[in-house]
Formats: structure tokens, C-alpha cells, sequence
């Protein structure tokens, strides 16, 4: 896994020296590749491409980039891992005679290129990437990413000049002091969402590159086109049986994990003891000839310590298991440091968790495996029963009916619900039961499966009905399929990609540590988008494909228990001292004008918080984020 960048000067630019920009904006990214730096130009065309690189394939420096194909036509810089690219690699040498002086899969990829054309070569690739290809003969520019977006590539655009790189801070680093403005309309969006979705930034100009994208740029002039996606006809439902689906679901994912075992260093797995990470854990150490490495990291509060449960998963699966226990003190003092990792605005603060396991499992290993996408895939989130249950009782009463339950939840003291759920979290899996309450009365009376996932996802209430008059469409509407389904898929085009996916990104690779997602091979994607939902869901019964494969490996009593992620307590955070001076300081003294938002309203959310508690914690949780954000890299 690696960090890569680069510019292109279309026209006359201010003046600066080219080649120690490109190695000060890629020297930037060394905590995504400590291994080896390298660097291209070509000052003719005014191109230059920087590569910071961690080894995984091919460890010697003939893996060194960018690389340039045979044939002297194409330069790359690419940061990810093709897990196919060893079969790949022999269909070239067979049928097409081409010679490799090395034995990493970017030289597979520039073959692939150079004899089908871009759009067929990244078809035949199975991984996860972002990559910047240049072609010397029609002198254009490639920017590319993976199915799904699990590495992230972004770009500024104007008539002058191109600039992209793997994370905001190179791209920003190009320009002089306070050159990028802050998008307000993306600032909007954050306090909505929680997140900046793609393809979005939080600088006007700057943008990401979607998943299964293929931008060319030519002289300034940008092209944009698909090379994926699941397939949404509702004909594709195969008619086979539970047995069949369940069958081929799981020979999929095994191999999809042995796939992702490949490399020349050691691989671990994360493990939370929830069912994802537990099946690729067991499918892990099933074809592995040595014991695994797994990481887990727990609470030092015992009511918020999962890590018992993957303890006990790894005694049983035979792992060498690592674990890792702090305090909510030291999650406290870990929120400064990943204003730095997500450089915008990002408000899901299970990266701190996230971020510490990151650190803890690099101090051994390169590369871990994880369970991310199994929610998405096979209906694991509550939201999914929450629309299943929401549209029975639709199905039988009147919108006078829901309109007096809505009230009725809406009545309810936040602070009551938080409190009398506290003792529960565990056994029945309520944290964060007034967020939960709140999004039950936003979808109660949804118009349609666009507007129910509007209102499932806003953070901030305040602005519903801003959010729901918005004339610009920020998700697929998807009206024309069933609802669960819909839910489903603007989950991965959105949730997975602007939240799950970058939290793991950022999390890791500012620990110089690889993950990787067998879930999200997208060949079992596929296959798992052709069975019928009521094959994943059964009544309260969730993601029932992977519990039942997970019952060959391990005792049912090890995982069948409520959902609880690296579910963070932010509510008894917000009651120490040491985080309500924090926030007193955020709320009352930052420029709040930076962002868009007004002072006085950002204020009066705090105080009305600290006397009624009349808001879940996740929102002020998102506005504290915003306001360091703002402080350490926009205000005077």
C-alpha cells in the first residue's frame, strides 16, 4: 500500500520549482509508504508523479515507482494491491509474450493497459486501488479507483494546472498559504451527514474520484466515465435454493480471503468478536499453516469491553490473539490527532478505536485482514429492520396513527432514554438508544425509499426539513426496488464509502498498515446481490448466510449476541470536566463564519445540551469535530 501524487501545468502558473514540490507534497504522504520514495517527470509536457511505497509484493527496489510500461508509453503511480494479478500476470507471459523484470502486480497492470486499453485492463482486475496513469502518445492523464473506494484518490482542477494525490493535505500542500477555499455547500452537508460525501471535499475545486470511476484529463479537459456496477434489474434474482445460495456464498468468500492472504510479508486479521471478523479470523487460520496473528482492542471500563468475546473466539479458533486495552481517557486524548489523519471534517469517532488497534497491530505486521462490507452486504445494520418494520407498520395504519407515535417519541427527554438504556447496552445492544429513537421518529412517515434514506441519514434534526427540500439529489433515489434493497445500496454508494471505508483508510495508513476486505470482492458482491433479501434477514434474524457458515468454525454462544462495533460512549464523555471546558472553548470561541454556520445557534446547541441534554451526543459529538477542525486549518 502506498501514497501517491502528482501535477500537471496546463498553461503559465505562478512561478515555482517543480521538482521540489512534487517531492515536498509526496514526502507528505511517507506514513503511507516509510519504505522508498521515487519520482517522474517529464518537463516537456509538464507532468511530474510521486510515489512514497510500502512493500508488500516484491520487496526489492525493482518494485520501485512510478513505473513505466514496456513499451515506453505509459507511467504509473498506484497505490493498492490486485489480488488476481499473479493469473493476470501469466495470461500476458502466454499470450501475449510479455516480459517482466519484476514481480509486483503495477508492471501487470501497465502490460494490461498497454495491449487492452485502460477501461478492459481495470475490468480484470480484483483488488482494491487509485492510481494515476499517463499516456505519452495522446498526452492525457488517467485517474482511477477501485470498485468500492477503499483507497482514496483526490484532484483539484482549474485551466491552469491539475494536482492529485491519495489524501487532501498533498493536494493542499501545492498551493501558498489559504489559496483553497472552504466549500460551504460541503460544510453543509458535513453537519447533516456527518461526513463530506463524495465526490465532494471540503475545498471548492478539490474532488474525489469516485469508486468504479475513470477520469481522463486532456490539456485541462476532463472526461468522466464507469467501468462498474451492481447490476439493479430486479430480474437478476436467482431462484436458487437457501443451500445453493449459502453454498456458493461461501466459496466465495473463502477464496476471496485466500486471495487476500497473498504477499511476500505476514498478514494478521483485526478481530472485535462480532460475526464479520470472526469468519475471516476462522476461514484465516482454516488456511493458514501457522497460527494467526489477531488484534483486538477493549475498554478498561468493563462496561464497554467487548474484547473478552474475541478472546474467546481466538482460544477457540486457535490464533495467536493480541489485545490492546485503554481508557476512555486515552481515547480522549487521541480527538487532536485525527483532526490531522481526515483533513475535513469526519464526525464517526469509532476512529479512535480504530486508529489505536491501527497503531498497535503495525508495531507487528504490514497487512491485516477485516470484516468491513458484511453489514452492507448481508443486511447486518439496524437500519434494515427499522425499514422492514416501518413498512409493515405502514402497510396497516394511518399517517394520523404514525404522526401520534412520532410525537410521542419526540416527547421523550433524550437525556431519560440514555440513562435508562445505559444498563441494557450490552445484553440488548442499545447504545446510543436516543440517536436510535430520533431516526425511528425521522422515517415513521416516509414518502418514498429516496426520502426515507434522507431522513435515516441526517445527524443534525435542526435541519430535516432543509435537508428534504434539497433540490440537489445527494443519494440514488432507488424507487424503483424494493426498500430494504435500497437502503442497502445507498449504504455501500454512500455510508460504506464516505464513512466505513475512509475511517479504516485514514486510521491505518497513518500507521503504515494495509487492510483488506474480503467482503468486498466484487465478484462475491455480485453473486450475494442475487439472493433475495429475506435469505440474509429473517424476521429480527440478521446476516443469517454468515451466521450459518460461522456455525461450521465456531459455537453458535460465541457470537449470536447483540451489535455493539467499537461502540464509543460519547454521552459519558461529555460529562467530564476535561471534555466540557474542551467544548466550551470549541463552541464559544471558534469562527464558526469559516464554515457557514452562525455562532449563536452553534452555542445555544451546546448550552441547551449541558442543561437539558436535549440532543443526542453524536451531534454535538460533530460539531466539536468541525470547530477543531476549523481552528487548526482555517482561522487567523
Amino acid at each position: 500500500m502506498c501514497g501517491i501524487t502528482g501535477f500537471q501545468v496546463f498553461r503559465k502558473y505562478r512561478e515555482f520549482d517543480e521538482d521540489s514540490t512534487i517531492k515536498k507534497i509526496t514526502d507528505i504522504l511517507t506514513h503511507r509508504g516509510p519504505d522508498s520514495s521515487g519520482f517522474w517527470k517529464s518537463d516537456e509536457d509538464k507532468i511530474y508523479m510521486g510515489h512514497r511505497r510500502l512493500s508488500i509484493v516484491d520487496l526489492s527496489m525493482n518494485g520501485k515507482q512510478p513505473m513505466t510500461s514496456n513499451n515506453g508509453r505509459y507511467v504509473i503511480t498506484f497505490n493498492g494491491e490486485i489480488y488476481n494479478y499473479r493469473e493476470l500476470r501469466e495470461q500476458l507471459e502466454s499470450s501475449f509474450k510479455v516480459k517482466f523484470y519484476n514481480n509486483t502486480d503495477t508492471q501487470v497492470i501497465l502490460e494490461l493497459v498497454a495491449i487492452l486499453g485502460i477501461k478492459k485492463a481495470i475490468e480484470k482486475l480484483e483488488g482494491m486501488f487509485a492510481f494515476a496513469l499517463w499516456d505519452n502518445q495522446t498526452k492525457s492523464i488517467f485517474l482511477t479507483r477501485d470498485r468500492f473506494g477503499e483507497k482514496p484518490l483526490f484532484y483539484y482542477l482549474d485551466n491552469n494546472i491539475l494536482v492529485f494525490a491519495s489524501e487532501l493535505k498533498s493536494v493542499k500542500a501545492f498551493f501558498l498559504t489559504n489559496k483553497l477555499d472552504i466549500d460551504l455547500d460541503s460544510s453543509n452537508y458535513y453537519s447533516m451527514l456527518g461526513y463530506i460525501p463524495a465526490p465532494r471535499t471540503i475545498y471548492k475545486k478539490v474532488f474525489k474520484v469516485l469508486p468504479s470511476e475513470i477520469i481522463k484529463i486532456s490539456n485541462g479537459v476532463i472526461k468522466k466515465e464507469k467501468y462498474w456496477s451492481i447490476v439493479r434489474k430486479k430480474e437478476t434474482k436467482i431462484d436458487f435454493s437457501y443451500r445453493d445460495n449459502l453454498s456458493e456464498i461461501n466459496v466465495l468468500l473463502e477464496d476471496s480471503v485466500k486471495k487476500m492472504m497473498i504477499a511476500d510479508v505476514e498478514i494478521g486479521c483485526f478481530l472485535s468478536g462480532g460475526i464479520d471478523s470472526s469468519l475471516i479470523a476462522s476461514l484465516m487460520q482454516k488456511n493458514s499453516i501457522k497460527k494467526i496473528k489477531t488484534f483486538t482492542v477493549g475498554f478498561k471500563e468493563e462496561k464497554y469491553n467487548e474484547a473478552i468475546y474475541a478472546k474467546k473466539i481466538s482460544e477457540y479458533i486457535g490464533s495467536d490473539h493480541n489485545e490492546i486495552l485503554v481508557s476512555m481517557d486515552d481515547m480522549i486524548n487521541n480527538i487532536d490527532g485525527i483532526i490531522d489523519q481526515f483533513d475535513e471534517p469526519f464526525a464517526d469517532s469509532s476512529c479512535l478505536p480504530t486508529n489505536i488497534i491501527s497503531k498497535f497491530a503495525s508495531k507487528s505486521l504490514k497487512v491485516v485482514l477485516s470484516g468491513d462490507g458484511g453489514d452492507e452486504i448481508f443486511l447486518g445494520y439496524n437500519r434494515y429492520l427499522y425499514g422492514k418494520k416501518i413498512k409493515f407498520l405502514n402497510s396497516f395504519t394511518s399517517r394520523q396513527i404514525r404522526s401520534f407515535i412520532k410525537k410521542s417519541i419526540d416527547y421523550l427527554p433524550i437525556d431519560l432514554l440514555d440513562r435508562l438504556s445505559s444498563p441494557f447496552q450490552k445484553t440488548f445492544g442499545l447504545h446510543g438508544l436516543s440517536h436510535k429513537m430520533m431516526k425511528l421518529s425521522n422515517i415513521i412517515n416516509y414518502e418514498n425509499n429516496y426520502d426515507f434514506y434522507k431522513r435515516l441519514s441526517i445527524l443534525d434534526n435542526s435541519k430535516l426539513d432543509q435537508f428534504l427540500d434539497s433540490s440537489e439529489s445527494i443519494f440514488g433515489d432507488y424507487n424503483d426496488i424494493e426498500l430494504i434493497e435500497s437502503i442497502q445500496r445507498n449504504d455501500i454508494d454512500y455510508y460504506l464509502l464516505n464513512d466505513i471505508l475512509t475511517k479504516v483508510d485514514r486510521a491505518s495508513m497513518d500507521n503504515s498498515l494495509e487492510v483488506r476486505s474480503p467482503f468486498l470482492d466484487h465478484k462475491l458482491v455480485e453473486r450475494a446481490f442475487k439472493v433475495p433479501s429475506l435469505q440474509k434477514m429473517r424476521g429480527n434474524n440478521q446476516k443469517i448466510i454468515l451466521k450459518d457458515i460461522l456455525g461450521k468454525y465456531i459455537p453458535k454462544n460465541l457470537y449470536d449476541r447483540p451489535k455493539m462495533g467499537f461502540g464509543i460512549p460519547i454521552e459519558n464523555w461529555l460529562k467530564k470536566d476535561k471534555m466540557i471546558k474542551r467544548c466550551d472553548d470549541v463552541f464559544y470561541n471558534t469562527d464558526w463564519h469559516y464554515l457557514g454556520y452562525n455562532k449563536n445557534r452553534i452555542s445555544k446547541i451546546w448550552d441547551d445540551y449541558k442543561k437539558y441534554k436535549s440532543y443526542p451526543a453524536s451531534k454535538i459529538w460533530s460539531y466539536l469535530i468541525s470547530g477543531l477542525w476549523a481552528n487548526k486549518n482555517v482561522a487567523n
